[in-house]
């Protein structure tokens, strides 16, 4: 089965509280690939979840469309 298929979301929550959305196939993968890591984040916590509902994500993306558009 293709790696993309078993892909998760997950919400990081680093040290200071800033919360990020992250995909992978497990707690340990985004553990392992999650970029703040490389700037010197530190992760504080990982859960499965959504950062944002389908609806806000719909949004924000029309948003950013709308920015390149200008």
């Amino acid at each position: 089965m293709n790696k993309e298929h078993n892909k998760q979301d997950f919400i990081v929550t680093t040290a200071n509280g800033t919360r990020w959305s992250a995909t992978g196939t497990s707690a340990a993968n985004v553990r392992e690939n999650f970029f703040g890591s490389k700037i010197g984040l530190a992760i504080e916590s990982i859960e499965k979840g959504k950062l944002f509902t389908d609806e806000e994500s719909e949004q924000l993306r029309k948003e950013k469309i709308e920015e390149s558009i200008r």
